[in-house]
């Protein structure tokens, strides 16, 4: 590898997008609605989700689904607290910071929790990868703290090479549990041809292209480097859709011994019937015995079936599989009430409405 430019740290807002860069943006959205805004894709997905209201003649009945969690994994809910239910050997070393703690106290928890860099941070409430850094020194982390003062999860670091979300139920009635979704993520990255600097690769891919402005703050230092030919380069470790991870569909591998394995660890987690685990393991084989996987964070009734965002996949399928999914819900939290459960108290959601604006409107 090797620079034609260098590029300091002040000259990086010196970088600006080519002047075709939105109408690039606009027929890349156009031409593939996995990447569509949530708001503008969610639209029909309100319409199922009122259906299922009116069948189930309740509108906030998913809180049924998983009265483990506060408001069944929808909004609002304690991502420690979730993950205190999962057995240690499944999970990395995890602590929560309040958001009062100060510097000093930061640090004594991470030393009482025998935590070291690089480090995730993350908030206590939020989801699809807002607000997630990877976190290398405690300087990084005191700034991060002071741009985001709220309750911050922070996590070991997995560096293991399948990032993997993978949706699993279990019926209250022990008549049936299975895996419906399994998603490999391939984080967003460039490959080499020995020409192109990074800057010029960038902006020939799409996805990365959709990441412009994130990936200029992150890789402006390296902006005129030319890869050598054949070498990759990972611009983003946080496997999310949002920044750019590609979800690939893997459901084919569905089999008994995954479901074997996500049922045993769904089964860990008291009142909590549904969900995805979103995961790094350290191979398919190993997932298929129940050893080397990690899962760094579960989602209730919030989250969707991943494989959906498959690239290329139909949009009338997967508002299919988002349509069963919820029909799905519905019949879990129709047994739970039967069985005497109750669900969340309207004044217990506005609360975690509240909880939600308020972590969202602090940063």
């Amino acid at each position: 590898m090797y620079s034609e430019t260098a590029v300091s740290s002040e000259d990086i807002s010196m970088i600006s997008a080519p002047r075709w860069l939105w109408w690039r943006r606009f027929f890349i959205r156009l031409k593939s609605w996995e990447y569509w805004p949530l708001y503008i894709f969610n639209i029909p997905v309100l319409g199922i989700w009122l259906w299922n209201a009116i069948r189930a003649r309740d509108l906030f009945f998913f809180t049924l689904t998983n009265p483990g969690i506060a408001t069944g994994g929808m909004f609002g809910e304690s991502k420690s607290k979730i993950l205190h239910h999962i057995p240690a050997r499944f999970k990395p070393g995890t602590v929560l910071i309040p958001s009062s703690a100060s510097a000093m106290e930061a640090e004594d928890l991470l030393t009482a929790a025998g935590l070291s860099f690089p480090l995730i941070a993350k908030p206590e409430v939020g989801e699809r990868g807002w607000l997630i850094e990877k976190i290398h020194t405690i300087a990084q982390l005191h700034i991060y703290r002071a741009y985001h003062p709220i309750d911050t999860i922070l996590q070991a670091y997995v560096d293991l090479p399948v990032e993997l979300s993978i949706m699993v139920y279990r019926m209250p009635d022990g008549s049936h549990s299975h895996v419906t979704s399994v998603c490999e993520k391939h984080f967003l990255q460039i490959r080499g041809d020995g020409q192109r600097s990074i800057g010029e690769l960038i902006l020939s891919d799409d996805r990365a292209t959709l990441q412009f402005e994130k990936l200029v703050t992150r890789w402006g230092h390296r902006w005129y480097d030319i890869l050598s030919d054949g070498e990759i380069l990972i611009l983003e470790h946080v496997g999310n859709h949002c920044r750019g991870t590609m979800f690939l569909n893997r459901n084919e591998r569905i089999d008994e011994a995954i479901t074997r394995t996500m049922v045993s660890m769904l089964a860990c987690m008291p009142e909590v019937w549904y969900g995805r685990f979103d995961m790094r393991v350290e191979s398919w084989e190993a997932l298929l015995k129940g050893r080397g996987i990690q899962v760094m964070e579960f989602n209730g009734t919030g989250s969707d079936p991943a494989h959906i965002f498959q690239p290329g996949y139909p949009l009338m399928l997967a508002y299919k599989d988002m349509a069963w999914h919820w029909g799905l819900m519905r019949r879990i939290a129709r047994l739970n009430r039967q069985q005497g459960y109750r669900r969340a108290r309207m004044k217990d959601i506005l609360s975690a409405l509240i909880l939600y604006f308020r972590y969202k409107r602090t940063n």
